[in-house]
């Protein structure tokens, strides 16, 4: 699941009109895609991708569409620098986790912790760059990513965490969701892509809107 997230303020009242939620719609496609294609190259498989969707959610609720917020999770972060700075999270449930781990290494099960952290620092680093790319690739806008930070925690803590390092406080996101598809099952976690203060409004002057 691949979603854009920005804090819109205390209320749901966004003032987007049709043709920026195409913008975004359109930069959530690209971004799905380049990491659809990522993620095919590392499984060995075809993955395919829904048609993103444009939602405004509390963040409570947000939550709930992913897991519980005591869920042990597997959470990759990168911090975008430059003209539109951010956060990039991939998230993924333990047990899923652990099962792309051991695909991605050959069956190999004995895993090391060493090892499962470097595992999902080189998937948030191909996932996010394939977002990051969508961007760039409809702007002139100049971004570049961090070295992805490997943490397992509880749901709710990675999430809060990772929007208090956005500088996002307020209560409702902006999402837009796209689901991978591989043999007709959802597979891969959610990978969230959270603008900094101003961020998205410079996304979208810089899309011509």
């Amino acid at each position: 699941m691949l979603q854009l997230l920005c804090k819109v303020g205390d209320s749901v009242e966004l003032e987007l009109t049709e043709l920026q939620l195409d913008a975004l719609r359109e930069v959530g496609n690209i971004g799905a895609g380049n990491a659809a294609t990522a993620m095919s190259q590392m499984i060995d498989r075809k993955v395919d991708m829904t048609v993103p969707q444009v939602e405004i959610l509390p963040f409570n609720e947000m939550i709930n569409t992913i897991g519980q917020e005591d869920e042990l999770v597997v959470a990759v972060l990168l911090k975008v620098f430059g003209d539109a700075p951010g956060n990039i999270l991939f998230i993924m449930d333990m047990e899923k986790a652990q099962r792309l781990s051991e695909m991605l290494l050959m069956g190999y099960q004995d895993v090391s912790e060493e090892m499962f952290i470097s595992v999902f620092q080189e998937i948030g680093n191909i996932l996010g760059n394939s977002y990051i790319n969508a961007i760039t690739r409809l702007t002139p806008l100049n971004l570049i990513t961090s070295v992805p930070s490997v943490a397992m925690d509880m749901l709710a803590a990675v999430l809060s965490i990772s929007f208090l390092d956005a500088e996002q406080y307020s209560d409702y996101v902006l999402a837009i969701d796209t689901k991978f598809i591989e043999d007709d099952k959802e597979v891969g976690g959610n990978f969230f892509f959270i603008p900094k203060p101003g961020s998205l409004n410079i996304i979208l002057q810089n899309l011509g809107l």
